[in-house]
C-alpha cells in the first residue's frame, strides 16, 4: 500500500467591514425624535484550492451491484454467506480487489470576457472578491403624552445591495429560475412537459448586467410601542414591529463555491455503472483509473452544465433562486410588571413572532406531479395507489401463492411475485411499454409494481422507480422518447430559496427576588410553541442542514414544531448568604477566630430544565425528492419512551422491532407516499435538566489582601439525559433505530479554587 500524504488543502479568507453611523436626536416638547443613517461596506474576499483537485472514490456503495446478490461472484446464484451478509460481504470483496467505481473531474475556469473562459491549472488557488452596500435610514418620536404614559413610533428603511465579484468572476442563469421551476410544475399539471437547459453566463455589475438576484427597495419597517404606569408599582408595556434580516453574504458565499457553474465544474461519474468484477482497479494514489470527458482549455458562453457527450448527467447539484425576497420578523409583545409586598417583582410577557421569507433550501428539480393527458389523473395520486398495494400486501417479502403454484418467470429476485395489483389507468396510459415485460397478458401497472414499487418501497423510494422507468429507460423506452418527470440535467438542484416560514408564540412569567437579607433568587418560566417549515439558517447552504423543503411544490407541508422546540423552560437562580457569623441571625456575637471558620459562607445555584426536545423518523429511501429522505408516519399512536437496552446504558425510544418488522404493511409506523413531506417532529426525545451549586468564603487580612475559597458543582445531580438529534432516525437500519448516540448532559464536575488578591 502507498504510503500516506498529507491532503491539506487552504482557505483564506477575510470579510473587512467599513461602517459609517450617523444619529441626531431633537428634543421639542413633549416629543424626542430621533433620526439616523447607516452605511456598511463588506468586502468578502477568499482564496481557496479547497475545490481544485480531480479526485477518485473506492466508495463500494457507487457500484452497481452492492445491495443485491451477484451472480458473477459464484457459481450460484448468491454469495457464499448468509443472506443477512451479503452486503457486508461484497463491500468486503469490493474494497479487497480495490474496485474504483467513482471518479470526480473538476475544471475551474478563469473570465477573461463576458463570452469567454480559460482553464486553470489544477491545484490552482482560486480567487473571489464579492462586495455589497447596505444603507439603512430611520426615524423615531417618542411621545411623552403624559408622566406616566409615553408612545413610541418609528419607521426603518433597509437596502441591501446583491453582492457581486469586483474582477468578474461571476456567473448566473440566463433564464429565470424561479419562473423557470414554476413552469415546470405548472406544465406537468397540464400534461405538458417543459424541461429547457439552464445555461450560465457571465453577470454582475463588472459586466453591467443584473446580479444573482435582483434588490428589494421597498423594505419599509414600522414600529410602534406604548408604555403605561396606572400607579407607582405597575408597569404596562406593549409593542410591535416589523424587523428585516441581514442577508445575501452567506447566500452568495454559497453559490459560488456550489452553483457557480461555467466557472467551477464537477462531473462524476454516475452510480450503478461500474460493477465489482468490472470496474477499474486502484493503481496508485495519484493516478485516475478513467476520466469523464475531455475538459476543453476555454469555454464559450452561455455555457450549458451536465450535457458531456455519453455521460448520464443526472447530477446533485446546488444553486441559488434569482428571486430572493427580504426575510423578515413581525414581532409583538405585551408586558404586565407589578411590584408585589416583601420587594418581589412579578414580570408576565406575551411574545409573538411571525417570520416569512425565511431561507430554505429547495430542490428546484424535483420530479414533477405529471397529469396523464388521457385522463388516468396525477402521478401523486397514481404512485399513492401502487404504495399502499405495496404496504397491504406486506411490501417486499417474497412469500409464496396461497396454496402453492408454479414460479412465474422474470420478477426480480424476492419479489412476491404472486401479489396481483389492479389495474391503474395513469401508469396504463404514461408508461404502455411497460405492458406484457414479465409475461404475456400483464398489465403495466402489474409489471411497474413487482419490479419497481414493491422491491423500491422499503429501500430506494419510489422516485428510484421512477427514475428507472421514465429517465434510464431499463425497461426499453420508444424511440424519441423525453423523460415526464425530470430535467434532463440535474436529479437535483437545491437552491436557496425565501420560501421559509415560522412562528413562536409564548408565555413568560419573571419573579424576581433582589439582594435583601443576603438572600437573591429569580424564577423564570417560558411556555411556548414554536413551528417552522425547516429550522436551518443561512450558513448551512443550499445542501446542508437538516430540512429542505420536501416538496417544492407544497412547500407547507414541512411544517411542524421547530427542532429546537421547548414547550416548557424553567430556569432559576439563587444566592444565599448563610445567616451564621459576627453580625448574623446565628452567633453574632462569636469571636474572630471561629467567626473565620463559620462566618460568611455564600451557596449559589442555577437549575436548568427543559421540556423534551422533537425529533423525526425518517424513510429509507426517497419517496417525494430524488435525494432528500421524507418523514415515516405515525398510524398508530407510537409514543415515545425510554428504557436501557444494554449494559452500556444506550436509551431507546421506540421499539426498533416492532417498527422494523411493520414498515413493510404500513402499521404502526409507515412510509410516507409518493407526494408527501411525512410527519416532521412528531415524536420527543430528552429535554435538559442541569442543577450547577457553589459555596464560596473570603477572609479579608485587613489592608494586606484577601483570600478567597471556592468549591462549584457542575450537574451536581449527576443527570443523564440525551440528544435526541443523536437518535438514529432510519426505519428498517435494524436494532440502532431509535437510539441516542450522545448526551445533553455532562457527567458531574467539580471543581476547587483559593485566590489571593493583594
Amino acid at each position: 500500500m502507498s504510503s500516506p500524504t498529507a491532503e491539506t488543502r487552504s482557505i483564506i479568507n477575510s470579510v473587512p467591514v467599513n461602517n459609517i453611523v450617523d444619529n441626531l436626536n431633537i428634543t421639542t416638547g413633549k416629543h424626542d425624535i430621533e433620526i439616523g443613517a447607516n452605511w456598511r461596506l463588506i468586502h468578502q474576499n477568499r482564496n481557496s484550492d479547497e475545490d481544485s483537485y480531480n479526485e477518485a472514490n473506492s466508495n463500494p456503495y457507487w457500484l452497481g451491484d452492492i445491495g443485491a446478490p451477484d451472480p458473477t461472484l459464484t457459481n450460484g446464484s448468491a454469495e457464499p454467506v448468509d443472506g443477512g451478509f451479503a452486503n457486508s460481504y461484497l463491500i468486503a470483496y469490493a474494497n479487497l480487489v480495490g474496485t474504483i467505481p467513482s471518479v470526480s473531474i473538476q475544471s475551474n475556469y478563469k473570465l477573461t470576457s463576458a463570452t469567454s473562459g480559460t482553464l486553470l491549472a489544477d491545484g490552482a488557488f482560486l480567487q473571489r472578491n464579492f462586495k455589497a452596500n447596505e444603507y439603512e435610514a430611520y426615524v423615531q418620536d417618542a411621545w411623552h403624552i403624559q408622566p406616566n404614559l409615553t408612545m413610541t413610533f418609528g419607521l426603518r428603511y433597509v437596502l441591501l445591495q446583491t453582492p457581486w465579484e469586483t474582477n468578474g468572476q461571476e456567473v448566473t442563469p440566463t433564464l429565470n429560475t424561479d419562473a423557470w421551476y414554476k413552469q415546470r410544475e405548472a406544465s406537468a399539471l397540464q400534461g405538458e412537459i417543459y424541461e429547457p437547459n439552464v445555461t450560465f453566463a457571465p453577470a454582475g455589475k463588472f459586466y453591467g448586467k443584473p446580479g444573482l438576484y435582483p434588490e428589494v427597495k421597498d423594505n419599509i419597517a414600522p414600529r410602534f410601542a406604548i408604555v403605561f404606569a396606572p400607579n407607582n408599582k405597575t408597569s404596562i408595556r406593549a409593542g410591535a414591529g416589523m424587523y428585516y434580516d441581514h442577508f445575501g453574504e452567506g447566500l452568495i458565499n454559497d453559490y459560488d463555491q456550489n452553483g457557480a457553474f461555467g466557472l467551477s465544474n464537477s462531473v462524476t461519474n454516475p452510480a450503478a455503472t461500474e460493477y465489482i468484477n468490472t470496474s477499474p482497479r486502484y493503481t496508485a494514489r495519484n493516478v485516475l483509473p478513467f476520466n469523464n470527458g475531455p475538459v476543453p482549455a476555454t469555454l464559450t458562453y452561455p455555457y450549458t452544465p451536465n450535457t458531456i457527450a455519453n455521460v448520464t448527467n443526472f447530477s446533485i447539484s446546488s444553486g441559488v433562486d434569482n428571486v430572493q425576497k427580504t426575510p423578515y420578523t413581525e414581532a409583538f409583545d405585551l408586558s404586565i410588571e407589578r411590584e408585589l409586598p416583601g420587594g418581589f417583582t412579578l414580570e408576565t410577557n406575551y411574545v409573538g413572532r411571525v417570520s416569512k421569507h425565511n431561507l430554505q433550501s429547495m430542490d428546484i428539480a424535483e420530479p414533477v406531479d405529471f397529469v396523464d393527458p388521457q385522463g388516468g389523473g396525477d402521478y401523486y395520486a397514481a404512485g399513492v395507489q401502487l404504495a399502499k398495494a405495496v404496504d397491504a400486501n406486506g411490501g417486499y417479502n417474497g412469500s409464496v401463492a396461497p396454496g402453492g403454484g408454479a414460479a412465474v418467470t422474470g420478477f426480480a429476485s424476492g419479489v412476491n411475485q404472486y401479489a396481483k395489483v389492479a389495474t391503474i389507468p395513469y401508469f396504463e396510459n404514461v408508461f404502455p411499454f411497460m405492458k406484457n415485460f414479465d409475461y404475456k397478458g400483464e398489465t403495466a401497472t402489474q409489471a411497474i409494481y413487482t419490479n419497481e414499487w414493491s422491491p423500491n418501497r422499503a429501500t430506494l423510494g419510489e422516485t428510484e422507480s421512477l427514475a428507472d422507468i421514465d429517465f434510464f429507460c431499463e425497461y426499453g423506452c420508444p424511440t424519441g422518447y423525453q423523460s415526464k418527470f425530470w430535467q434532463p440535467q440535474f436529479a437535483s438542484l437545491y437552491a436557496l430559496t425565501t420560501n421559509g416560514m415560522s412562528y413562536y408564540n409564548a408565555a413568560q412569567i419573571t419573579l424576581h427576588h433582589p439582594t435583601s437579607h443576603g438572600l437573591q433568587f429569580d424564577v423564570n418560566y417560558t411556555y411556548a410553541k414554536s413551528l417552522d417549515w425547516g429550522s436551518d439558517v443561512e450558513r448551512f447552504g443550499s445542501n446542508g442542514g437538516f430540512t429542505a423543503l420536501l416538496n417544492t411544490w407544497k412547500p407547507q407541508l414541512n411544517k411542524g414544531v421547530s427542532d429546537f422546540d421547548t414547550t416548557n423552560l424553567l430556569t432559576t437562580n439563587v444566592v444565599d448568604t448563610l445567616p451564621f457569623g459576627r453580625g448574623k441571625a446565628f452567633f453574632g456575637n462569636t469571636k474572630p477566630v471561629v467567626d473565620a471558620l463559620i462566618g460568611g459562607w455564600q451557596i449559589s445555584g442555577i437549575l436548568r430544565y427543559s421540556s423534551g426536545l422533537p425529533f423525526s423518523l425518517i424513510e429509507p429511501g426517497y419517496t417525494t425528492d430524488w435525494d432528500d429522505d421524507s418523514f415515516a408516519v405515525n398510524t398508530g399512536n407510537v409514543k415515545t419512551h425510554k428504557y436501557l437496552s444494554s449494559p452500556n446504558v444506550e436509551p431507546t425510544y421506540l421499539n426498533a422491532a416492532v417498527l422494523n418488522s411493520g414498515v413493510n404493511n404500513g402499521y404502526p409506523i409507515r412510509l410516507p407516499y409518493p407526494g408527501e413531506a411525512g410527519q416532521r417532529n412528531n415524536f420527543r426525545g430528552d429535554g435538559y435538566i442541569g442543577l450547577d451549586t457553589g459555596v464560596n468564603k473570603s477572609w479579608k487580612f485587613r489592608e494586606v489582601g484577601a483570600l478567597k475559597f471556592a468549591w462549584e458543582v457542575y450537574n451536581a445531580t449527576n443527570t443523564v439525559r440525551f440528544d435526541p438529534e443523536s437518535i438514529n432516525p432510519e426505519l428498517t437500519s435494524g436494532s440502532t433505530l431509535g437510539v441516542a448516540s450522545s448526551e445533553l448532559t455532562i457527567p458531574r464536575r467539580m471543581q476547587f479554587s483559593l485566590r489571593y488578591d493583594f
